[in-house]
């Protein structure tokens, strides 16, 4: 259990963990209505949902509170560990889930953003062939981030991390098709879906063009992080914007949008026993007492059921 658990913990405290692999479950059900669950709170910034199919619990990190964390959907059962920062340290965490401390220090397997003052990790993904790749947000000035200050890495078995974009503001949501022949990528202050293509046995992308233009909509908010169903479509969590919308990339096209009770939405990935509840993570950073008492779950992480589609399993960082 604990290498299961070694491998899932390969992470910079900032990202969001590892989304894409294979297909799960059957596409069709019927479900006859979303029910839109918050399921435990309140955090102060929860980010980067992962769900491991090995033991089928939920992780995800609280930024501001530097905590990662596990649920246990059967139990309710909750256990975090803190981690005393990483900034642009990409580093493993070897944690058995279980106990609300680790047995050794984190390990420090890479640095990025060398030639830059003030930026860190802020999302991050594994892809097919085990290679991570994850990006920096710049520094924060009065709550503004500094533009293209970040960069998006790959970082492969021997931790020598690859620029793949650069300058970037913040660097946020990453998915893979099914087909693994196609990225899709966000830059948080552009309100847009980028698409590459995508070869995997080297892990080159090319060839980009904007999949989905949230500018082109009535929709609030900004785009945070991201993940992907089994049909191709996109789901991207608003920041500021009150929900999830769910778009097709090959239409640019918004096919619904799904409201939550609360405002800022950080990021969001399909889990469960057959992939088919979408787990949204939340922010009630910055929130007055007022803005508190008008959002009571504002900082919880949600589950969503009902959407009739599926997600995708974890890949693996292999080292």
């Amino acid at each position: 259990m604990q290498n299961i658990i070694c491998e899932v913990l390969f992470l910079v405290l900032c990202i969001g963990f590892f989304v894409h692999g294979r297909e799960i479950g059957t596409k069709h059900q019927d479900i006859d209505e979303l029910v839109i669950e918050p399921i435990v709170g309140r955090f102060d910034h929860s980010e980067g949902p992962h769900w491991d199919y090995h033991t089928q619990k939920l992780y995800f990190v609280d930024i501001e509170a530097q905590k990662i964390c596990r649920f246990d959907l059967a139990t309710k059962n909750l256990s975090c560990i803190f981690i005393a920062g990483s900034g642009t340290d990409f580093i493993r965490v070897t944690w058995d889930g279980h106990k609300n401390f680790t047995k050794s220090a984190p390990e420090t397997l890479a640095i990025v953003d060398t030639n830059r003052n003030n930026t860190r990790w802020n999302d991050g993904k594994v892809d097919s062939s085990g290679r991570f790749w994850g990006g920096t947000i710049g520094p924060e000035v009065n709550d503004v981030v500094v533009p293209n200050q970040a960069s998006l890495y790959r970082i492969d078995s021997h931790f020598k991390p690859k620029k793949e974009l650069s300058p970037v503001t913040n660097s946020n949501g990453l998915a893979w098709n099914i087909q693994d022949d196609t990225f899709y990528y966000i830059d948080t202050p552009t309100r847009q879906v980028a698409a590459f293509d995508f070869e995997p046995i080297n892990g080159i992308i090319s060839n980009k063009r904007i999949a989905f233009d949230l500018q082109k909509t009535n929709i609030s908010g900004l785009p945070d992080g991201m993940t992907i169903d089994t049909d191709g479509n996109l789901w991207v969590a608003l920041y500021g914007g009150g929900g999830v919308v769910n778009v097709n990339p090959h239409t640019g096209k918004v096919i619904r949008f799904v409201k939550l009770p609360v405002t800022k939405v950080t990021s969001c990935t399909f889990g469960g026993p057959l992939f088919n509840t979408l787990f949204v993570t939340t922010s009630s950073r910055d929130l007055t007492e007022k803005e508190l008492a008008e959002e009571p779950f504002a900082g919880y992480v949600f589950a969503v059921k009902g959407l009739n589609v599926y997600g995708l399993a974890a890949n693996s960082f292999k080292d």
